[in-house]
């Protein structure tokens, strides 16, 4: 047990060290999902629950003053905790999502006053003109924002195995199975938010076509896909060739015509 709450804090390290990687989607539990499973021994079951949590946070992106739940502990302790009570995906996205809240509330009020004194810490080794410590305290404040996630991660997995397995086997039937239609409702919101993001004219018909093929013809999902490909390789092949032409039929001019009539 000991090994695994280590293994499963380097996990939460890996995704919260996605601040200072850059844009790396380290924090997305498509990402940490398996990892989580290949922690706890079942990889198939892992990617299962994170591709689930995925689903359902997809709009789960920061933009501008908007910060989104904290998906690195949501998915870690909402997928191990589920795998370790033998429960499926949507216990792991009822436990996932109020722990991604929490723990987004916990770190906007004492993680980012920590991570403010180290920002501060930093202008003043730039005056001072100490590239080495702007260095350190750069590393440290990526980390500090997060420290009450790589706190809790660890503890709750190590300590709150058996409660969620005691909480799961009180919970009522019917609760059980309003958690189920959750899990199976949360994936169709995630598709339509992402839609939603990128749906204009030109997408729209490809869509439509990907989904009636599915629906109605019982092409698989990798059917579809190699068409889309067809597609996209023809439409980038005819489009070059009509820029191509276009500047030599831009260059004829009608009054003159193309040189041979002189004669």
């Amino acid at each position: 047990m000991v090994i695994k709450t280590i293994l499963i804090f380097l996990i939460a390290l890996l995704g919260y060290s996605e601040r200072l990687t850059g844009t790396s989607y380290l924090q997305r539990p498509i990402v940490l999902g398996p990892l989580v499973g290949l922690v706890m021994g079942d990889v198939v079951t892992g990617t299962i629950m994170g591709a689930t949590m995925e689903l359902a946070m997809v709009g789960a992106i920061s933009v501008g003053a908007y910060n989104p739940p904290d998906t690195i502990s949501g998915t870690i302790l909402g997928v191990s905790l589920a795998m370790q009570a033998g429960a499926d995906a949507s216990a792991a996205l009822t436990l996932g999502i109020p722990i991604a809240t929490i723990v987004l509330a916990l770190d906007t009020a004492l993680g980012q006053p920590v991570m403010l004194l180290l920002v501060h810490r930093i202008d003043k080794n730039v005056e001072d003109g100490d590239t080495k410590a702007i260095t350190r305290n750069m590393l440290i404040a990526g980390y500090a924002q997060s420290w009450c996630g790589l706190l809790i991660i660890p503890l709750a997995f190590f300590f709150g195995a058996d409660a969620v397995a005691s909480l799961l086997n009180i919970i009522p039937d019917f609760v059980q199975t309003g958690m189920d239609v959750a899990a199976a409702f949360l994936p169709a919101l995630g598709f339509a938010m992402l839609a939603q993001m990128i749906m204009n004219k030109t997408v729209a018909p490809f869509f439509f076509a990907g989904f009636f093929l599915v629906a109605y013809f019982g092409i698989s999902t990798t059917g579809v896909a190699i068409f889309a490909a067809i597609i996209v390789v023809a439409m980038t092949v005819l489009g070059d060739k009509k820029k191509a032409e276009q500047p030599a039929a831009a260059t004829e001019d009608p009054a003159i015509g193309s040189g041979f009539d002189e004669f």
